[in-house]
């Protein structure tokens, strides 16, 4: 045999062919098939339990601002002019809490002294951010003075849409909610 004669010993050293290539590759895609949904399905819900943990921490921190000034977060020393508060991201579209009344961040009770004055003993979060799609956390304050509605944190979910009304003790659509009261 010449040295150039295709034998399986001179294959070997080219790599492997158009066809092996293309099974692998046939495989690889049927893998991604069956694993994106689990990965997509994990990162949603990591993301639903992140939501949950910072609305804890949010209801934690105006807890411990109302228990250190004895004022409720409603306006400056606890005037009722503050209706909801906003934490930073994308405010959610839809029917926000008292959108017609006076809002503020929640920056303003929970990092400085703003609203507490002198008692205030903060910061009562680690840090604000943004829910885990980019929309600002809501705080319907006006629960704790209006009866016919409840104090609550609330995320609009991933579709960015708040959907909870301020009379609701469950989330609507796909929000999420903390009924603080």
């Amino acid at each position: 045999m010449s040295p150039n004669s295709s034998t399986p010993s001179a294959r070997r050293g080219k790599g492997p062919g158009i066809l092996e290539a293309l099974v692998a590759l046939s495989i690889l895609v049927s893998l991604s098939g069956v694993l994106m949904p689990a990965v997509g399905e994990q990162v949603a819900e990591a993301r639903v339990s992140q939501a949950d943990k910072d609305m804890i921490d949010i209801a934690q921190g105006l807890a411990h601002y109302t228990r250190d000034t004895r004022f409720l977060p409603t306006g400056v020393q606890g005037r009722t002019d503050v209706a909801w508060m906003y934490g930073p991201g994308e405010l959610p579209s839809g029917e926000l809490f008292g959108a017609s009344r006076e809002s503020r961040p929640l920056a303003d009770a929970l990092s400085s002294d703003r609203l507490g004055g002198s008692a205030w003993a903060g910061p009562y979060t680690e840090g604000l951010t943004a829910d885990p799609w980019g929309h600002a956390y809501l705080v319907n304050v006006d629960g704790w003075v209006n009866a016919r509605e409840h104090a609550v944190v609330a995320s609009a979910g991933p579709d960015g849409l708040l959907e909870t009304p301020p009379t609701a003790s469950a989330p609507a659509g796909d929000d999420l909610l903390y009924v603080m009261d």
